[in-house]
């Protein structure tokens, strides 16, 4: 989309979303994406925070700005910030007070939406459960994230929850790694947290949909353990059906081979390999075998001939020995020698890339998939734009991670607080503002984003102004 267009959608503010206004109290990265979705797409997000139970995005910081003059304004510098909050706007208030329980609730009755991701007790305790929303605002479309729902005669019920402890609680971790040693296991990731926010956007919007069409709110009740469990589908169906138990197999896939990473020259370089079909195999074998006699001097038979290539089953039989000969003939080439070579006869095949890889992929880079917009605390940041790219109405946003409390006053204001009421309330500590607006910092990588050619600069109202060719 060129500039002229994102132009005329950021006038006229037609994405899909545009005048939904959405309360969120979250931490970490279930319900953040999903709020940072919807505000992508056009939503008004209010992330309501507290310096006594901060966002777990605000603890983390960012190394650079480890100073003790920067203490209090560390928390607006991590890049989890833009990366779960662009778009929102940060409220700051301590709910546990009931002079910002009660401006809470003045918001909420405001919201089409309210999200959350915390355990159903403490959004209980903090008087923030569905019953006590619903009497603020009956037509709301509620979304719990919790863990485990929120029947308290569940057996999980007062357990908490991170995407972390979800996936091996689920059995997912078992399936990670080589069968010879212990589950990997994917915490770094998290992959539940993700899959729990998409699952919950779509819910809200046909909700949404839903209330369009009765007038009539709904109480949407997602279990993070349930969302976790449907990927698991085709193995616990293989478990009624009498298919044998899945097991941990590295890299390898039980539809094709071989399949897997096998080094390349050059330090810590590899090529991603999967063989689909008996005609691939054929040509990769027809590949090898000018190519592999050297490796034997000349005396032995090519390798990858040697062994039966009529049928899948045939080649899993042989898969260690074919793996061994295969890793010689790639050994000898660089990953992107390896990789065209195998794409030009019909061979799945890529080079392994590391982060710098990643950036200079040509598909990366000419797809655009960051966006650097206006920060209230760093000038402009870079994070992930939403990848639902629609024609018509762009998903983008104006500003990026909010400063923690940035918004508060402001919002206040709008909720009819007098100016020396939401001062008030700041200094009886119910609630709390941006702690130094005045503070710009700048990323050291800040003037690296224009030279990588990876993102589509916006300005503050939501026009392309460049990005690095």
């Amino acid at each position: 989309m060129g500039p002229q267009q994102q132009s005329e959608a950021a006038t006229a503010d037609n994405r899909p979303l545009a005048g939904v206004r959405v309360f969120e109290i979250s931490i970490a990265v279930a319900a953040p994406c999903c709020g940072k979705a919807m505000a992508h797409h056009g939503a008004e997000v209010f992330k309501v925070e507290a310096r006594s139970y901060p966002d777990v995005a605000r603890a983390f910081g960012s190394a650079w700005a480890r100073d003790p003059e920067l203490a209090d304004v560390f928390c607006d510098t991590g890049p989890y910030v833009p990366e779960m909050s662009a778009g929102k706007r940060s409220v700051g208030l301590e709910l546990k007070h009931p002079e910002a329980l009660e401006a809470a609730k003045r918001l909420l009755a405001t919201c089409d939406v309210f999200l959350t991701n915390f355990a159903a007790p403490g959004i209980a305790e903090l008087g923030l459960d569905y019953a006590s929303v619903v009497e603020v605002s009956p037509n709301i479309i509620y979304a719990g994230m919790t863990g485990f729902g929120v029947d308290p005669d569940k057996p999980y019920y007062p357990f908490r929850a991170f995407g972390p402890n979800q996936a091996p609680l689920v059995g997912w971790d078992a399936l990670t790694g080589f069968p010879h040693e212990e589950p990997a296991g994917i915490p770094s990731i998290a992959p539940p947290d993700y899959m729990g926010g998409l699952h919950t956007m779509l819910a809200i919007v046909s909700a949404l949909h839903e209330r369009d069409r009765t007038g009539e709110g709904r109480f949407i009740d997602i279990s993070q353990l349930e969302t976790t469990v449907s990927f698991l589908g085709p193995y616990l169906v293989g478990q009624d059906l009498g298919v044998p138990e899945p097991f941990r197999n590295g890299n390898r896939v039980s539809w094709a081979a071989p399949a897997g990473i096998y080094p390349c020259a050059g330090d810590d370089r590899w090529v991603a390999v999967e063989v689909q079909s008996d005609d691939a195999w054929r040509s990769l074998a027809a590949l090898a075998e000018w190519s592999a006699i050297d490796a034997y001097d000349g005396s032995a038979q090519p390798a990858l001939s040697r062994y039966p290539h009529d049928t899948l089953a045939d080649r899993i039989a042989n898969h260690d020995a074919i793996d061994a000969e295969l890793s010689l003939w790639t050994a000898r080439r660089s990953a992107q020698q390896a990789a065209a070579e195998l794409q030009a006869i019909g061979v799945a095949a890529y080079e392994v890339l590391d982060h710098r890889g990643v950036m200079a992929d040509p598909q990366v880079h000419d797809r655009r998939p960051y966006s650097v917009v206006p920060s209230p605390r760093l000038g402009r940041d870079l994070f992930v734009r939403n990848p639902l790219r629609m024609s018509r109405t762009p998903p983008y946003v104006t500003r990026a991670g909010p400063n923690m409390g940035g918004d508060t006053v402001d919002v206040l204001t709008e909720l009819g607080y007098s100016d020396s009421e939401a001062a008030q309330m700041v200094a009886d500590g119910a609630a709390f503002a941006d702690a130094r607006p005045e503070v710009i910092l700048e990323r050291p990588f800040d003037r690296w984003y224009e030279s990588v050619g990876i993102a589509d600069f916006y300005d503050a109202d939501g026009n392309v102004t460049g990005g690095a060719a």
